[in-house]
């Protein structure tokens, strides 16, 4: 279970800081699976986990919802409406059973003037979110080109297997044939294997190249 006072965000607070702001706080509890705030509601205030554990999440396309973070006791979440007043630009809800406190926008912002501490301790978080936001970002990007390119090089793979194959269905058929002759059996197996080495060798520079 997390404090204000023992919180990252507020820990550096002076007493009468501190017992200014536990005036203001409202303890709520969500049950896991209940959504705390989503995207586009009015940015009200901030919040901390007292208990439990909070996902972040956010529509990253019209189908897909992505996990953003994962938070737990000491965390806060929905510093963004305090610094800026816009609308929620994600979701929280609450993973498992949550207590969190919230602070409402207006009663922070009378401690931040009192407190350039706090402010600093704020601004120096959301950089830190937002510098692992453009990490993560830049990984993404950089994954996806490469799953571009291993899917062009399959492509081109793939397509390279119909010669082979070609190969292989002619001289089954002439292995095959009533008529067939030993030699002609014989050059059958040959081209077959063959191209059976190629198909195999082709596989291997696709699973080294993945």
């Amino acid at each position: 279970m997390a404090t204000l006072e023992k919180s990252k965000l507020f820990s550096g607070l002076l007493a009468a800081e501190l017992q200014a702001l536990e005036r203001t706080v409202q303890e709520r509890a969500f049950p896991g699976g209940q959504v705390i705030f989503k995207e586009g509601d009015v940015g009200d205030g901030i919040y901390l986990v007292k208990e439990g554990r909070v996902q972040i999440s956010a529509m990253v396309s019209e189908q897909e919802r992505r996990v953003l973070s994962r938070l737990g006791p000491g965390d806060f979440f929905g510093e963004m409406a305090v610094i800026d007043n816009d609308p929620r630009s994600a979701t929280a809800t609450a993973e498992e059973a949550a207590v969190v406190y919230f602070i409402p926008r207006a009663d922070l912002l009378g401690v931040l003037e009192q407190s350039p501490k706090l402010l600093i301790t704020l601004v120096r978080e959301f950089s830190r979110r937002m510098r692992d936001f453009n990490r993560h970002y830049l990984e993404e990007v950089l994954q996806a080109e490469r799953l571009a390119l291993v899917g062009r090089f399959a492509r081109s793979i793939v397509h390279d297997f119909k010669n082979p194959l070609n190969i292989i269905g002619l001289a089954a058929d002439l292995a095959a044939a009533p008529n067939a002759k030993p030699e002609h059996r014989k050059e059958a197996r040959f081209r077959i294997r063959k191209q059976v080495d190629r198909m195999s060798n082709m596989i291997n520079e696709l699973l080294e190249f993945t």
